[in-house]
């Protein structure tokens, strides 16, 4: 099928009819082969044929994490025979907010992430020309982050050498921190690739080295938040390794996406890649679509996808979103123009509301942190009756002193958030182990499973 033009802006209104014209092809497949779907539109006697366009998708009602995770194979098209319907790849969700979730990839499929992929390095500004770090953890499921990365550099044209950090430790292929930064100095790359503060831990392992990265030009992003503080440490610490000029190009990824939505320049919104591929869109708590400006609930609609389809499912993100064109490089298609939180952030501790990425912005301002978790917990564990502690881990910059960085993180977290945390200090390692860091879970609530 035809897609969007490469090499010049989209046009909203282009967008917005191919979008229409993909909906309604995507509503006969499920109406006919989609069990989940199917079901749900006999049960709540929704007329497929009604859903013209994006504008009729509030007939449709919301799908949630749980609903998919309680069974992915009713999520996934039943095949014809096709070649496009084969089976060409599984990947999981990272299990930060449920199980790890299989997405069934048909061949079809694969062949629209490489384009949603190529958009992606090209939105961010790569070219053929670059060198690619694709410094991603090698995950014991299949996940889209590390597969994906690979796939964009192919698509693109460009070099890719990985870094093969990992926990299985499956027939010893996977890299430990230090033969990763000797890796990423020896390929010389033009672009590092990975989670922020994964990246941090190999940019300083390079410097305790003696190494440098004179060619790099790029730090693309994604898998936890990346604030403006983070991406200024990042480059900082980038150029000191002899990089001259250095773009963080931040991205909000999805594995239901199988992508991300991309800058194409710092600040200017997340863009989707491949418009006639999925629909984003901000919903209230009521799925009715927000108002432009306001904030809501991202959800995703898959408009031309074989294997996984899903649809109005929510991500768990609360953001504004636009639709109209980017003032910065004139694409339609759908913006994430504002990141406000992870939906179900926020926690009582002492009769005190907690924000944790609030509570984790303020950790990682605090000169001499690497690293942070922080945990709520019973002061006696299994005694409710014992009152709620906060303690806050962190593992500390090359040099850095505890004595100074202790206080310092107790004061700044208590000035936040109302909170006085107990700090302690401990080895990255040991606050992340090797099979967390494709997505670290930096706030625990474990009063809760204490209580099971």
């Amino acid at each position: 099928m035809s897609a969007l033009p490469s090499g010049r802006p989209w046009d909203p209104d282009a967008v917005a009819s191919l979008q229409d014209e993909r909906l309604r092809a995507t509503m006969r497949r499920v109406a006919s082969r989609h069990p989940y779907y199917r079901d749900l539109l006999r049960e709540r006697g929704i007329d497929p044929d009604a859903v013209r366009g994006t504008a009729d998708l509030p007939l449709l009602p919301l799908t949630g994490k749980a609903d998919f995770a309680a069974a992915p194979e009713r999520f996934r098209l039943e095949p014809t025979g096709d070649p496009a319907d084969q089976l060409w790849d599984i990947a999981y969700t990272s299990g930060s907010t449920s199980t790890p979730t299989p997405i069934y990839q048909a061949a079809y499929d694969f062949h629209a992430i490489l384009l949603a992929q190529r958009r992606m390095a090209e939105i961010r500004g790569m070219t053929s020309a670059d060198r690619i770090a694709n410094l991603y953890p090698l995950t014991p499921q299949p996940h889209g982050a590390w597969t994906r990365a690979n796939h964009a550099a192919a698509a693109l044209g460009a070099s890719v050498v990985c870094g093969m950090s990992g926990a299985t430790g499956w027939f010893g292929v996977s890299r430990r921190l230090p033969e990763v930064a000797e890796l990423v100095v020896a390929s010389d790359p033009t672009t590092l690739w990975g989670v922020p503060s994964y990246l941090r831990r190999v940019l300083d392992e390079v410097a305790r080295q003696g190494g440098r990265l004179p060619s790099v030009r790029m730090l693309a992003v994604s898998g936890e938040p990346c604030t403006p503080e983070t991406a200024d440490v990042l480059a900082g610490l980038t150029r000191d390794l002899g990089a001259r000029e250095v773009v963080v190009s931040n991205s909000l990824g999805a594995s239901e996406l199988q992508c991300g939505l991309v800058e194409c320049e710092p600040g200017g919104g997340f863009h989707n890649p491949a418009p006639e591929l999925f629909h984003i869109e901000a919903v209230d708590d009521d799925g009715r679509p927000c108002a432009p400006g306001t904030p809501g609930r991202l959800t995703l609609t898959h408009l031309d996808r074989r294997g996984t389809v899903l649809l109005r499912y929510l991500l768990g993100d609360v953001v504004t979103v636009d639709h109209g064109r980017c003032p910065h490089c004139g694409r339609g298609g759908g913006r994430v123009v504002a990141y406000h939180h992870r939906t179900g952030s926020a926690t009582k501790v002492r009769g005190q509301l907690l924000d944790g990425q609030v509570l984790g912005r303020t950790v990682e301002r605090v000169p001499g942190v690497l690293e942070h978790r922080a945990t709520v917990r019973w002061t006696v564990p299994s005694d409710p009756l014992s009152g709620d502690e906060l303690v806050v881990a962190v593992a500390l910059t090359a040099g850095a002193d505890a004595r100074e960085v202790v206080p310092a993180v107790r004061t700044a977290v208590k000035r936040a958030c109302r909170v006085t945390p107990l700090v302690e200090v401990a080895t990255a390692d040991e606050i992340f182990p090797a099979d967390e860091r494709m997505k670290p879970r930096r706030f625990l609530d474990e009063r809760a499973s204490a209580n099971r």
